[in-house]
């Protein structure tokens, strides 16, 4: 054999690719490194819950239940009511953003169904929402959003089911949305029935909003499920705010024959719960109503999968409610949130053990094997 020249070049060893590299290569193209940067920040969505949070039970609940309580509060009222009006108009205006923030994030999705639905929805269903802040809308108005929002319910339930991270955030939502459009119309009816004074119909419309009821009940106690395995003791977590849910819908069955915190907890529970009353006692109903908000408060500050905390909190505030322009925007924002929480992708580093220094040595399976 012929000894090598000197002045000949080296041989270059090639090394071959690492698999950490090939995976992350693979995991974020162009377009999805661009998606992640449309994406809301978390501090922008626990903002949007914080007043979320603040706008349902200030607006819809204590603010209502303040006015004739009792005597010499009149300059809490006041305050309530700036306070109320100001968390929901800056929950629209921030709301809003973050509906268009989330679409352009999630037109990545492989779901044929859900880009243009999701697209006309926030195109239509954002400017009826923004009117609403300054003007009462009217019920055909109302009727029009419930449909739009829960058309991108429905549309959204499919990709956030496909991943395993996201799928108790798509069958929330699925029930959320099921509720909602099913409550809505126990009220169309139950509407038409008191206009044209129709007792048979209105009982029909009480016997639909029973079936709402149950099914927001069933999407809270999944949620509840799902809290409960988060951690070690998430269960006396969960059981606490169960106690806590309670001990309010007790003092909002005694509210007729209270004074003081009981007496205004009764009226507010009263305001926040849906109508017509289903044939069911107001004490679940009460119970049901604070669990949920309760709920939505802590399952919002939840990091990992990302996006589901998001989904399940708006998901909650939002529930047999569509035809508030407020919990319409909640629901679109819980559709939104659980196809980018299905969007995530897995870091391998989660998954794959990194590679150590040494090469690993080749092993030939048999076919049998």
């Amino acid at each position: 054999m012929h000894r090598a020249s000197p002045v000949a070049p080296a041989p270059t060893r090639v090394s071959a690719p690492r698999v950490s590299d090939q995976v992350v290569e693979e995991e974020a193209p162009i377009s999805g490194r661009a998606a992640l940067r449309m994406w809301p920040a978390r501090f922008d969505m626990l903002m949007v819950g914080f007043w979320a949070l603040l706008a349902t039970t200030l607006g819809r609940g204590l603010a209502p239940a303040l006015p004739g309580s009792t005597a010499g509060i009149g300059e809490l009222i006041l305050g309530v009511e700036k306070l109320a009006a100001f968390s929901s108009q800056f929950l629209v205006v921030m709301g809003s953003a973050t509906c268009v923030r989330l679409l352009l994030a999630t037109l990545e999705c492989r779901s044929q169904l859900f880009r243009p639905v999701a697209i006309v929805v926030c195109a239509a269903a954002l400017p009826v929402i923004i009117s609403a802040s300054s003007r009462h809308l009217a019920p055909a108005w109302l009727i029009t959003l419930v449909g739009l929002s829960t058309a991108l319910g429905f549309a959204s339930v499919l990709p956030a089911l496909r991943a395993l991270h996201s799928r108790a955030a798509g069958l929330v939502l699925f029930g959320v949305t099921c509720g909602s459009l099913v409550s809505a119309a126990g009220r169309i009816i139950a509407l038409y029935a008191s206009h044209h004074v129709q007792a048979p119909l209105f009982s029909l419309a009480r016997g639909i909003a029973t079936g709402g009821l149950l099914l927001d009940a069933m999407s809270v106690a999944l949620v509840a499920f799902w809290l409960s395995r988060r951690f070690r003791f998430a269960m006396l977590l969960v059981a606490l705010l169960a106690a806590i849910a309670g001990l309010f819908a007790w003092a909002g069955i005694q509210a007729e024959e209270a004074q003081g915190w009981r007496l205004v907890a009764g009226r507010a529970l009263s305001a926040l719960t849906a109508h017509p009353d289903p044939f069911i006692g107001s004490g679940v109903r009460y119970f049901v109503e604070v669990f949920a908000i309760l709920l939505g408060a802590v399952t919002l500050w939840f990091r990992w999968p990302s996006g589901v905390g998001a989904a399940l909190a708006f998901g909650l505030l939002a529930r047999v409610s569509g035809d508030v322009p407020l919990c319409g925007l909640m629901l679109m924002l819980a559709a939104l949130s659980a196809v980018r929480a299905s969007l995530e992708p897995i870091r391998p580093s989660e998954t794959l053990p990194e590679p150590s220094g040494r090469r690993a040595s080749l092993e030939v399976v048999p076919a049998t094997r």
